[in-house]
């Protein structure tokens, strides 16, 4: 991959994130409570075939404490 086509990458990755945290300002105000509308990229090795929903097990120890209780927990991006 060129430089130049790293730059349009990263450009058109900070334009969907900001899109994406508007979107999530319009998801609190209509669920009318505070909400944490959270990406989680991993950095590590080893997370290339991992399907969203273990990402966001591994990164939230669920595996050792569980999902937290008193809190609702999506993943937008589940695997199919």
């Amino acid at each position: 991959m060129t430089e130049d086509e790293k730059q349009i990458i990263e450009r058109q990755v900070r334009e969907w994130t900001t899109e994406l945290k508007r979107l999530a300002g319009q998801i609190a105000a209509a669920k009318g409570q505070p909400c944490a509308i959270v990406m989680i990229t991993p950095i590590d090795e080893g997370y290339e075939d991992v399907v969203p929903e273990l990402i966001a097990e591994d990164a939230m120890r669920v595996l050792n404490h569980g999902w937290p209780e008193g809190f609702e927990v999506e993943i937008l991006n589940q695997s199919e």
